[in-house]
């Protein structure tokens, strides 16, 4: 993976992320602040405290993320809360928003239906040759890519030149991808969106999102946005979020290895079409992921014939389970069919592969498939 902050590969940012400066007898991993009041200092040297304004925990956990992110970082209490406050800091009354309709969160397209009838002109676009006439005078272009959960790849670099060129902002929902499998900012973003429930937290016991960017006007207005209406994480969320990172790069590449060996077995299965994984020199969209991505991710899609087979296919794993979300320890499945905003074909899954051991992992993937065509 590339370098970053000091010379520092992402590994070693991550496995840091919970390590205090060093003092005599002073501890190896910092610990969470639950104050909500401070002692304000009269002679006002040092700034004036507030638990919702923010907290050192948040502090540490932003420093480690705006490193991974190679900017710097404003967290929130939720993924969602992150892309609200991008939404609703930075657009005003008569601005254009716009948004691609295979890229775009479901959850962040509702957020835009909103603004729609609060007058925010939203234009959702159906393929990347509309963008440089829809961009004119637009003030904000959102983008979700990988997509989830059908992972389409956009090229945000010419989304970004696009943009720029029209003096409108990008901002890149990265979640699918986690600033250790892309890096928007350095394709030119000018925010990345990350929802930490997900790959970042890894766990699945933590809610938790976080916006980076290299502008320092951006990022006070979300800051701003933040302290008046409540967004700041608990210490409590933002130190187990630092105690999790310091295994991301481990489970990321161990949940990309997983990916990797499952996209082999299914490529060989009659029974599997459509198969997707941006790391596949297979996949009709790799040459951009090549271009764009580090590493193709832990998320993987594909077509069995029909959702009876689907489930049959679900139930005879042991391995992984039938659940919403995705990037933790434990493998899980989406059954998409079920997903009401998306008209898919029956039988398309999104796996998440997860930390087990790969031989495990495709040897009862192989078991499963071979259940359900029996069944």
């Amino acid at each position: 993976m590339n370098r970053m902050k000091d010379g520092l590969g992402p590994g070693t940012i991550a496995a840091r992320a919970g390590a205090p400066p060093a003092e005599p007898a002073g501890p190896l991993v910092v610990s969470p602040e639950f104050a909500t009041a401070y002692h304000q200092d009269l002679d006002d040297v040092a700034p004036v405290r507030y638990g919702r304004w923010g907290h050192r925990s948040a502090d540490h956990l932003e420093e480690v993320l705006g490193a991974l992110d190679r900017g710097r970082s404003v967290v929130f209490n939720s993924g969602m809360a992150a892309v609200s406050a991008v939404l609703l800091a930075l657009l005003r009354p008569s601005d254009r928003l716009v948004l691609f309709e295979g890229g775009t969160y479901y959850e962040t397209r509702q957020i835009a239906d909103q603004l729609a009838g609060r007058g925010i002109e939203v234009q959702v676009l159906k393929a990347m040759a509309e963008l440089p006439a829809a961009v004119v005078g637009a003030r904000l272009v959102v983008v979700e890519s990988p997509s989830n959960p059908l992972l389409d790849l956009y090229d945000l670099r010419e989304i970004a030149r696009i943009a720029h060129a029209a003096g409108a902002l990008v901002a890149v929902d990265n979640s699918v991808a986690s600033p250790l499998g892309q890096c928007p900012l350095d394709l030119g973003a000018d925010l990345a969106m990350c929802s930490d429930a997900k790959v970042v937290g890894g766990h699945h016991d933590l809610v938790l999102g976080h916006v980076s960017s290299r502008d320092a006007e951006l990022l006070t207005a979300l800051q701003d946005w933040r302290y008046l209406h409540g967004g700041i994480p608990s210490a409590f969320t933002c130190w187990l979020a630092l105690r999790s990172i310091g295994t991301l790069e481990l489970r990321v590449q161990r949940q990309n290895a997983n990916a990797g060996a499952l996209v082999k077995l299914l490529a060989t299965r009659p029974e599997v079409t459509g198969l997707r994984w941006p790391g596949s020199p297979a996949d009709p969209q790799y040459p951009l992921a090549a271009r764009q991505m580090m590493l193709g991710g832990g998320l993987l899609a594909f077509r069995l014939p029909g959702r009876p087979y689907l489930h049959r296919f679900l139930r005879a794993s042991r391995l992984i389970v039938p659940a919403t979300s995705y990037g933790g320890l434990q493998s899980t499945a989406n059954d998409i069919g079920a997903w009401p905003h998306l008209a898919v074909p029956a039988g398309l899954v999104r796996i998440s592969c997860g930390c087990e051991d790969t031989a495990d992992l495709v040897d009862d993937v192989r078991d499963a498939l071979d259940k359900a065509a029996v069944s």
